[in-house]
């Protein structure tokens, strides 16, 4: 009988004796720090950004509450200051208002004549033989009548009342002149015939000078004007009237 010895093994042309090779896969690829640096910022980037973002807000809440506060502060300051702003100027609209009414007051008082002092002054300029019945003041002006022996005698008066600084020589004129009987009461016998004598009855029109009165505290002085002097050099020591 005969035995059937079948090697498979060759049959395949294969040999259990032949070498083996394995095959394996090909390592995986592996990437660098620097190509992955891009990534790696990138994503620390979105993880950051909204940390950040949400500090900024809060930043900028806490600067905008802060800013507020002091606009606040510097709006209620800048009230004050408006308030005090308009109480000096209320002060001051005062203050130019009673140095009009106090030079205004200087003004009128250093225009004050006393009477007494300016009918002296008159007085002294009368000639002897001239004579003042009146004088009549209407407002700055004055009128003086009375009687003159002679036309003169009337011309040495008119000169003497120019010359004095109380009255303005360019207004101080003879408004009226005429020659007329003077009275005279005597007592003389029916047989004797006496000539009334003659004189010139006038009229000077005159006017009380502008010059203050501090310009003219030595004719008042010499007129007795004494408590005008004072009042003049008190309003002078305090500043009130100027020298």
């Amino acid at each position: 009988m005969y035995s059937l010895d079948v090697n498979f093994l060759k049959d395949r042309n294969l040999d259990t004796g032949a070498k083996v090779t394995s095959t394996s896969l090909a390592p995986t690829r592996s990437f660098s720090l620097t190509e992955q640096l891009p990534l790696l910022i990138g994503g620390a980037v979105m993880v950051i950004l909204p940390a950040i973002t949400a500090s900024s807000l809060l930043v900028l809440n806490q600067l905008s509450s802060s800013t507020q506060q002091r606009i606040q502060q510097l709006d209620s300051q800048l009230g004050q200051l408006n308030a005090q702003n308009k109480s000096i100027e209320e002060i001051e609209a005062k203050v130019k208002q009673n140095d009009e009414e106090i030079k205004s007051l200087v003004t009128v008082f250093n225009q004050i004549r006393p009477w007494s002092a300016l009918l002296r002054e008159i007085e002294g300029q009368i000639p002897p033989n001239v004579r003042v019945n009146s004088i009549i003041q209407k407002e700055n002006e004055l009128s003086i009548i009375g009687l003159a022996i002679t036309y003169d005698d009337l011309n040495d008066f008119l000169l003497t009342l120019q010359s004095s600084p109380l009255l303005e020589a360019e207004e101080t004129v003879i408004e009226t002149a005429s020659l007329q009987d003077i009275p005279v009461e005597i007592e003389v016998p029916d047989n004797v015939e006496v000539e009334t004598p003659k004189g010139v009855r006038y009229t000077i029109k005159t006017a009380i000078s502008d010059r203050p009165s501090s310009d003219l505290r030595r004719i008042f002085s010499d007129n007795g004007a004494i408590g005008l002097i004072n009042r003049i050099e008190t309003l002078e020591r305090k500043g009130v009237l100027k020298r």
